[in-house]
């Protein structure tokens, strides 16, 4: 459905129950870590299943597996956990623990923390916040959905929450809820981040055509008040090149480039423009200005291998063009 409100009635697909059954089915294994399927699958046979898979990801999987990270929360959860076998009743060491393995993706075992933090101080502030956080990413957005609006509606305008709510109102295909949810961090945010103005323009072209220039709109705001940022024009170009306005995206790489000490990338993303919309004479110029601004570089900075490859993709695209008149 192109309408984001009305997609919201997708929400009768998510069951609790059911979604409770599949994450249970993989927390029952006893995993200490999210490790790819593929992996946790040949290990079963294993004796010792959880050791295969940490061996398995860190000498296969390279820097996907991050074991510094690994260590750095287990440490964490021993020091609270050795703080609670001090101070028992303290509901706030409960949480802390909770949003610990959270991040290490022991999800069962920060819902029993948080159970016990509630059953200690039953209006602990924070709780609903870090129960929607879990529930986000343990894969039941219904759940997320009222934790939130249960601490939003008790801390209004709170930007986290409004941010981690519109992300489970896409899991819920709400779409225009969630778009309305980051209009209010953005309006009221003092400092917002690229990345909001980027997810919300993400959203907005998952909900058709019709919503393409809102999104469009919506990374201008960004770059007004962020400044010039690349990310920002970066997807600003992509999105206009979508909606084949070529000049438009012309415009926006042209502004890069003038601001930019380093012109050949940018020279030769314009030729692609030019490719695309069909203006090959003017797309070989571009190149061709690219391939000279390379060849102005010095030696150090030209003969390194992203240098070298883009050397190589300039000429080859400009011996597929037509010869200059």
């Amino acid at each position: 459905m192109k309408d984001g409100a009305s997609t919201c009635s997708s929400e009768r697909r998510f069951s609790p129950r059911t979604v409770n059954c599949e994450v249970a089915g993989q927390a029952g294994k006893g995993h200490l870590l999210a490790v790819p399927h593929f992996v946790s699958t040949f290990c079963q046979g294993f004796r010792a299943p959880v050791l295969c898979a940490l061996l398995f990801a860190s000498l296969f999987l390279g820097g996907g597996f991050r074991a510094g990270a690994h260590a750095e929360l287990i440490l964490q959860i021993d020091l609270v956990t050795a703080e609670i076998a001090k101070d028992p009743g303290n509901a706030e060491l409960y949480l802390k623990r909770g949003q610990l393995r959270r991040e290490h993706v022991e999800f069962d075992l920060a819902f029993a923390d948080f159970a016990k933090a509630e059953s200690l101080s039953p209006g602990l502030a924070q709780l609903d916040l870090a129960r929607g956080r879990l529930f986000l990413d343990w894969g039941w957005p219904l759940s997320a959905r009222a934790s939130l609006d249960r601490f939003i509606a008790r801390v209004p305008g709170h930007e986290d929450a409004l941010v981690l709510r519109a992300r489970v109102l896409q899991r819920l295909e709400c779409r225009r809820a969630a778009v309305n949810d980051y209009d209010t961090v953005l309006r009221n945010s003092k400092e917002p981040g690229p990345d909001l103005f980027i997810e919300r323009s993400q959203l907005l072209m998952t909900m058709g055509d019709e919503h393409w220039t809102e999104a469009l709109r919506g990374l201008d705001d960004g770059i007004a008040r962020l400044g010039q940022l690349v990310t920002l024009q970066l997807f600003a170009i992509d999105s206009e090149l979508k909606l084949q306005r070529f000049d438009k995206a012309l415009e926006r790489v042209d502004q890069i480039t003038e601001r930019s000490p380093r012109k050949e990338t940018w020279l030769a993303r314009r030729g692609e423009i030019l490719v695309q919309a069909g203006r090959r004479a003017e797309a070989r110029v571009a190149y061709e200005g690219a391939l000279a601004a390379l060849n102005r570089l010095p030696p150090a900075r030209r003969n390194v291998p992203a240098m070298i490859e883009l050397t190589s993709r300039i000429q080859k695209q400009i011996e597929s063009l037509p010869p200059a008149p």
